[in-house]
Order: C-alpha cells, then sequence, then structure tokens
C-alpha cells in the first residue's frame, strides 16, 4: 500500500510504489517544487548539543523527563521550519502543520528496526511522499558536522541525467573511480547531487517524486538529524470537536494547551502521549500564532 505506518524500517523504502508527479493528496499545496540548503538554518548555541543534550532523541511522544528548555528549543526549531516553507512556497501559515518530527541518530555499523527514531547506518532511495500520503514538505535538520562528528553518509538528491550531464561524464569517464555492480546499476541514467552535513545546516524540499533522495552509509562516528515532515491537509472541524478543550479562543487557552500538550512533565501510557501528540500537531498553529492570525 501507498500509505504506510510511521513505524517500518529503511530497507521497506525499497517497497514503496513510485509514481511520477506531484500528488499533493487532500492537501494545498502550491505549484511550485523545488530544494533548498540552509547552511545556517541554527544559531551555533541553538543546536549546542551540550546545552540540549535530550536533542539527541527528542520525541514528542516521551516528554515526562525531558527538561523544559529542550522541549521549547525543538519546538521553536520545528516552527522556523514551517515558517519557511510557508515563506518559500507561497502557502498561508494556517494551511501547513507538522505531521511528524523526532531527532534521529545514525550510527556506522547498525541497522534500524522499528521505525523513524531508531538507529541506522544509511536510508535508501525513497520519496517522502511515497513513504506517507501527507508528507507534502520535507526537512532535515542537522546536529552533527561530517568530518568532525562522523564520516561517510552525505545526504544525496538523486535525478534523472539530461543531455549535458551525459556529454560531462564521456568527458571524465577516465576519471571516474571503480565503483561495484550495485554502485553502477545506481548510477546508471542518474545524476547524484551530495550534501555535506554540517551542524546548524538544513534541507528543505518538496516531497515528491521530483526530489528523490537517501542518505549514504555512514563509515565511523555517530551524526545526529532532526527529520520533520509538513502536511497541507486541512484537520477536519469535527477533529476539534471531538477534543476535551477545541481550538483556543484566548491568549489564556493558548496557554493553557502549551502547558497540556507540552510542559506538563506527566506520567503516560502510550496510547495516551499518542492522543497527545495527535491533538498537539492539530493545534500547532493556534498555538504558534496569535490570535488575529487563526
Amino acid at each position: 500500500a501507498r500509505r504506510m505506518n510511521y513505524i517500518f524500517d529503511d530497507s521497506a523504502h525499497k517497497d514503496l510504489p513510485l509514481s511520477p508527479g506531484r500528488r499533493c493528496e487532500d492537501g494545498t499545496c502550491c505549484d511550485a517544487c523545488s530544494r533548498n540548503i540552509f547552511p545556517t538554518f541554527l544559531l551555533e548555541n541553538e543546536s549546542n548539543m551540550q546545552t540540549f543534550p535530550e536533542l539527541a532523541s527528542f520525541t514528542f511522544n516521551e516528554l515526562q523527563t525531558c527538561s523544559s528548555a529542550t522541549i521549547l528549543q525543538f519546538t521553536r526549531m520545528v516552527e522556523r521550519v514551517r515558517r519557511t516553507m510557508a515563506h518559500e512556497y507561497g502557502l498561508d501559515l494556517s494551511t501547513i502543520l507538522p505531521l511528524q518530527a523526532y531527532s534521529r541518530k545514525y550510527v556506522a555499523g547498525t541497522t534500524q528496526q522499528g521505525g523513524g527514531g531508531g538507529e541506522g547506518d544509511f536510508v535508501t532511495l525513497h520519496t517522502d511522499e511515497a513513504t506517507h500520503s501527507g508528507y507534502h514538505y520535507s526537512c532535515v535538520i542537522y546536529l552533527s558536522t561530517q568530518g568532525e562528528d562522523f564520516e561517510g553518509e552525505d545526504f544525496v538528491f538523486n535525478d534523472p541525467k539530461d543531455d549535458d550531464d551525459e556529454e560531462s561524464d564521456e568527458t571524465n569517464e577516465n576519471e571516474l573511480p571503480i565503483l561495484s555492480l550495485e554502485d553502477e546499476i545506481r548510477r546508471t541514467g542518474r545524476k547524484l547531487t551530495p550534501f555535506h552535513p554540517t551542524r546548524g545546516a538544513a534541507v528543505i524540499f518538496s516531497s515528491g517524486w521530483e526530489n528523490m533522495h537517501e542518505v549514504e552509509k555512514i563509515t565511523s562516528g555517530v551524526r545526529y538529524a532532526v527529520p520533520c515532515f509538513f502536511t497541507t491537509c486541512p484537520v477536519p472541524e469535527a477533529a476539534y470537536d471531538q477534543m476535551v478543550v477545541g481550538k483556543p479562543k484566548s491568549d489564556e487557552d493558548i496557554a493553557d494547551d502549551w502547558l497540556h500538550l507540552l510542559l506538563a512533565h506527566r506520567q503516560e501510557t502510550p496510547q495516551e502521549a499518542v492522543g497527545r501528540v495527535k491533538e498537539l500537531l492539530m493545534k500547532w498553529h493556534y498555538m504558534c500564532a496569535p490570535l488575529s492570525q487563526h
């Protein structure tokens, strides 16, 4: 099935069906597609793992023992991405919401098991919209620097070659390294555009076929990153009606939502945590924008 659970292994990406074109199923995406690299999306102090050590394994589902400073910093990061996407793609800010965001640890010599937050040493070629039909815009924020914290593991966009690329390849054929059969198959007819991760950088792109990508294998060290995915699918009004407290109507309501959904530090069952995070993501715009923009 094209729609998949959040919990699946990296190796499952290869089984996802891919179809050309931008689907934006049930959403309100703009016509534009792009990819953007921001070398200094976060300031030095914002991505400091000593200041915010819990960024190494952050998830909205487990906040009981997480410091308020880290929760607020992670929320600020996701909101900055959301506002950057709204600006880049000309979207009304209220129409774009986070659907998934978490910290991810990549460790040399490991294989991911059991979901997006698990350790692994690579991510196979895929498109995010094929992973989940609600993923319309994607981002990866980097908390580690290649060459200092780890080796290998470029983030690579994988595109069809055009005629100019083919001519360039013929000219440089004698300079190419000897490749394995697997790499030859991967590269044939394709143009690979690598990005070398540095701490505080971010890659933001539209999530469809136009931005097929992969993460090459990490060869040593540990890399931390924050993948986040956004949707333009509107939240049904009935979903707010089913909440104990629906849309906030005052600044006091917004403050209550921040306390209840992010900063309560209470013990929860997994089911309670899932319900809280679902409500958080649906209310995200109302919590992060002034009443005048609701």
